[in-house]
């Protein structure tokens, strides 16, 4: 038993801290001496502490808040206007049920779209937007034009957001937690490198406990940046059938 590889690069920010988080606490619980690596640990702890500080400066900083606010503004009425064409789907009127349906098959495409990262939904959510303007008839038809002015307005305001972030003095810590992450990795490195290698010489009897516990999170952060790519590839998929 060796402790799993996992897709380090891919983690989110929260992530990252988290699962370092678990492994600080899992080598207090057995021991950093009765698992040998008294020094990596040692390293490891004051570098997780400083990413740590670095992603608490992240999450406070002005601009940060106001790019997860206009994210949220976005996000919003992609959701309601979902929610109102499905409530139309069953309409007595037939026109409007058709226009329903043909609107719900493009919703449908880009369902997972408020699930992708910033930069990725800005993407995506261009294509949802021409794709609907594409339907304007059925739009027209279910009364709902003003949700698609909505949706391309707070678009609009998210991505001119953006693009101020190179004159925010206020984004200079989020520089630095790349910074921070390479660092607390290359501890993180140091630690499983170790650990494997004695595993190999001695057997994995005294570090069963803990490479279980450790594997048991990685499998986990596994399955959410799977889930992510997948959301990722239906979406992409949906914008080159969209287009």
């Amino acid at each position: 038993m060796f402790i799993k590889k996992i897709h380090i690069l891919e983690l989110q920010n929260e992530e990252h801290v988290g699962l370092n988080t678990y492994v600080d606490d899992y080598i207090t619980e057995s021991g950093a001496a009765a698992l040998n690596i008294e020094k990596q640990s040692g390293d490891h702890k004051l570098k997780l502490a400083v990413e740590k500080s670095v992603l608490d400066l992240v999450q406070k900083n002005s601009f940060t808040a106001r790019v997860n606010a206009a994210d949220e503004a976005r996000d919003q009425p992609i959701r309601g206007f979902s929610k109102i064409v499905k409530g139309m789907l069953h309409h007595f009127n037939p026109a409007v049920a058709q226009a329903a349906y043909n609107i719900d098959l493009i919703n449908e495409k880009f369902s997972k779209i408020t699930r992708l990262s910033d930069e990725k939904q800005t993407a995506a959510e261009e294509s949802y937007i021409t794709a609907l303007k594409a339907a304007a008839a059925d739009l027209t038809t279910l009364g709902l034009t003003d949700w698609l002015t909505e949706i391309e307005a707070t678009q609009i305001a998210f991505v001119e957001l953006v693009k101020s972030r190179n004159q925010e003095d206020d984004l200079k810590p989020a520089i630095n937690m790349k910074t921070a992450r390479v660092e607390t990795d290359n501890a993180y490195n140091a630690i499983v490198n170790r650990i494997n290698a004695f595993i190999t010489i001695d057997g994995d009897a005294k570090y069963a406990a803990f490479v279980t516990k450790l594997n048991n999170r990685i499998d986990q952060y596994n399955t959410a940046i799977a889930q992510r790519k997948g959301w990722a590839k239906k979406v992409d998929s949906a914008n080159t059938e969209a287009e």
